[in-house]
């Protein structure tokens, strides 16, 4: 099981099932099961964005060190 979940093909194909689900709640108006494709829609946000898109994650990590660093060098406090 865990090795589906790291699989790039399985998040791919879970997006592409997530939008034609939300494309056919709006074709047969049938709104009420985008409440499904909102929960897939966070859950891949959450879990395949490392896998999907793993120089994203690598640039945020820095982003963040730099902010640190920025916010050491002129005493900012983290609210």
């Amino acid at each position: 099981m865990n090795s589906i979940l790291k699989n790039k093909a399985f998040w791919t194909g879970l997006s592409f099932a997530t939008f034609l689900i939300f494309a056919s709640a709006i074709v047969f108006h049938i709104y009420w099961i985008n409440i499904f494709v909102i929960i897939l829609g966070l859950v891949i946000n959450k879990y395949a964005s490392p896998i999907l898109f793993p120089e994203q994650v690598k640039h945020k990590e820095i982003r963040a060190q730099r902010l640190e660093e920025f916010r050491a060098r002129k005493n900012y406090k983290n609210r």
